[in-house]
């Protein structure tokens, strides 16, 4: 049973003695479906369609349902006649109505329906079950013909089944507990309560490791965090020296300039006083020595440059080594988790294949035989696909499609195949056999070493940064025809993946990582600076001079701009 479709509808499918539908109890009334659910009378008349009756657990029953008679210990086997208002205990049954009366009810049921017979139930209440034989309904059914795979009275056998084989039902019945204790037995044995513990140790483990794991995240980026203050420690107590020693410099060339200034004042009052002096004599003296000084005082002022003297400046940098930074700690880690059994699909399987099978193959008991089970999609799909089936890389954890995948897969290759069982994606081999690549190899045909590498690029701008995302798929000319009135040659990255695939469309390294950089180009230059699609072309950008840098050494991106 579809159990998984059903949990995404929130419905609870194993309610124990209720109605799948509605939840009332069960009475003797009800019925039970082909997946072993129980619907009442109510809902089997409201849930009925000439296709069947389609269960919650979206399975299809169809024909006539088979009556659930299972009633609860407690409740009494004594049987009031049909009729409203009488009491009476039931003594016989109406073959066509299945209602029981008491003998007066049932002749004035028999008068009032005249094609109604009714069959007298001398045993009854004895009998747990009165089922009419279909040949005479007359009498019930005790014997089981073989051969006709029906179930009739003794006189019927006796006069039209005589040369047949035949079992006793009640025979039938102990056979039918017999192998219903022995399933049960078997269910009991396969309990899910092993399973169910170690489900619960994996998550109490798994609690625990991620915990675990937390806290050495915690420490890690601690450490980050102590390393961080320790440099702005560091990077503020540079910057209080260079501010102390700019600031020295300062006040002793304030100084000299002050110095200067009490020459100049002193070469002046002694000039002055000079030139106010009542004796020629001794002015004319003093004048050549005054002269001398004062024609080289004001050589100092006029030496000095005026930019070198007032240019005081603190230059803080940090953009090169802040790129870097950031661009390591957004690579930094990764977190993985083993590879889990999806039982949901395995469960799947099991009850679509193997349950089905079982039941439509089941012709041992003819009372438990039913009709064909049908498996329906959700009602709001009008195509039923089957699960799609992803390739698994054994190293990091990651699932691919055939065709999602750089280099693509083979169409035909299954997950389950023997080639798949230690496969390792683009992202996972090892790359040092092709960082021989020079410069030199960028303008010639491309080789298989340089398509290997081409190929770890270009995946990983898919799967590393989830930026690229935008950027798989030019944008749509209908609803945004200016970018294509601004942008003269668009082109995506699947354009480029498209191209790679065939050995055609390039001829180079240089070509290739030239349409990688006008895809982030074309970005950049459409998308305004506030866009964050501007920052996303930024980010790849960066991320693909990182891996050029790194898978191609040396390497002058400037080449690319010519």
């Amino acid at each position: 049973m579809n159990s998984y479709i059903a949990n995404n509808e929130n419905v609870d499918l194993w309610s124990k003695e209720k109605c799948i539908f509605c939840k009332g109890k069960i009475e003797e009334d009800s019925k039970i479906l082909n997946c072993l659910h129980i619907i009442c009378k109510d809902c089997t008349d409201r849930e009925s369609t000439d296709l069947g009756v389609l269960c919650k657990c979206k399975i299809v029953t169809k024909g006539e349902l088979i009556d659930y008679s299972v009633v609860s210990p407690n409740q009494s086997q004594i049987k009031i006649c049909y009729k409203k208002n009488c009491q009476v205990i039931a003594k016989k049954i109406c073959m066509h109505c299945k209602n029981m009366y008491c003998k007066p009810c049932s002749k004035e049921h028999s008068i009032e329906n005249g094609h109604h017979s009714s069959a007298l139930m001398m045993t009854y209440p004895l009998k747990k079950e009165f089922v009419p034989c279909p040949e005479c309904m007359e009498k019930c059914v005790e014997v089981f013909c073989t051969k006709c795979s029906k179930m009739i009275c003794p006189l019927c056998h006796l006069n039209f089944h005589q040369e047949h084989n035949f079992k006793l039902l009640s025979t039938m019945s102990d056979e039918t507990y017999a192998k219903l204790q022995t399933l049960l037995t078997v269910v009991r044995k396969k309990s899910c309560r092993n399973y169910k513990g170690n489900v619960e140790r994996k998550y109490q483990k798994l609690k625990f490791e991620k915990k675990k794991i937390s806290d050495e995240i915690d420490e890690k980026f601690k450490m980050l965090h102590d390393e961080v203050d320790k440099q702005k420690f560091e990077l503020k107590k540079l910057l209080e020296t260079n501010f102390t020693n700019a600031v020295n410099n300062i006040i002793i060339n304030k100084a000299v300039i002050d110095d200067f200034e009490k020459e100049i004042e002193y070469y002046h009052s002694l000039t002055s006083s000079v030139m106010n002096c009542d004796k020629p004599i001794e002015c004319f003296k003093l004048s050549r020595i005054i002269m001398n000084s004062i024609s080289i005082a004001p050589k100092h002022i006029q030496d000095i440059s005026k930019e070198t003297t007032c240019k005081s400046e603190l230059i803080y940098s940090d953009e090169q080594s802040m790129k870097k930074c950031v661009e390591s700690i957004r690579g930094m880690g990764n977190i993985t988790s083993s590879t889990i059994v999806n039982l949901t699909e395995y469960k799947i399987t099991v009850d679509s294949n193997n349950i089905l099978q079982a039941l439509e193959n089941d012709n041992e008991n003819p009372i438990l035989k039913s009709k064909p089970i049908m498996i329906q999609p959700d009602s709001d799909s009008s195509d039923y696909e089957p699960l799609v089936k992803l390739i698994h890389c054994t190293c990091c954890n990651r699932f691919y499609h055939n065709e999602c995948h750089i280099p693509p897969l083979a169409k035909e290759l299954k997950p389950n195949d023997p080639s798949l069982i230690s496969w390792k994606c683009t992202l996972c081999q090892d790359f040092l056999k092709y960082f021989n690549l020079r410069e030199r190899n960028m303008t010639c045909h491309i080789n298989s070493f340089g398509r290997k590498v081409i190929e770890r690029i270009l995946l990983e701008l898919y799967c590393q940064n989830e930026d690229s995302e935008h950027y798989r798929d030019c944008l749509n000319r209908e609803i945004y025809p200016t970018y294509y009135e601004k942008i003269d040659n668009p082109i995506s990255l699947n354009d480029i993946k498209q191209r790679l695939e065939s050995d055609a469309s390039y001829t180079s390294l240089f070509d290739i990582i030239g349409d990688l950089k006008k895809v982030f180009k074309n970005g950049k230059s459409y998308y305004s600076s506030s866009d964050p699609f501007n920052k996303s072309a930024e980010e790849l950008q960066i991320s693909l001079e990182r891996m050029i840098s790194l898978y191609i050494t040396p390497f002058n991106l400037s080449y690319l701009e010519r």
